[in-house]
């Protein structure tokens, strides 16, 4: 599915993005090294409820190849293999290969999704919903300061 965007709305979902980033590099947000800053449209082209089954799979059982992972979600080896690659391109898993086989690493702990382009009124209120195994944390983190 492609969406077509018109030039201003890609400028402010780029600005959107860039103020996201600017308040984690200013330490406003504070994330794991390894998070994946994104905003909604690419998330949608990312993430699919068969993504996220291959990593949470990835992370519980530690596949050695890409047909082991197949085998353990039930599903096609080629549909798995074309969800790695984007998966891969994304910067999401990283597939290592020794010898002729193929075995996938998730290298994301986190997915900072931006949600919108306004600033914060409180430090409290973050310009991103962030989730880590399903838990929202900013749910977390506003219960904890109030």
């Amino acid at each position: 599915m492609k969406i077509k965007i018109s030039e201003q709305e890609l400028k402010r979902k780029s600005e959107s993005l860039k103020s996201l980033i600017d308040d984690i590099i200013d330490d406003k947000i504070r994330l794991p090294k390894n998070a994946l800053v994104t905003d909604s449209e690419s998330t949608l082209s990312i993430i699919t409820r068969k993504r996220l089954e291959l990593i949470h799979a990835i992370n519980l059982y530690q596949p050695n190849s890409v047909q082991e992972l197949a085998d353990i979600t039930h599903r096609p080896k080629q549909s798995v293999d074309r969800d790695l690659k984007i998966l891969e391109r994304f910067e999401v898993v990283r597939l290592e290969k020794e010898g002729r086989t193929v075995f996938p690493i998730v290298i994301r702990d986190v997915i900072v999704l931006s949600l919108g382009d306004s600033k914060p009124k409180k430090r409290e209120s973050l310009l991103a919903e962030v989730y880590v195994e399903n838990i929202n944390i900013n749910k977390l983190m506003i219960g904890a300061t109030q």
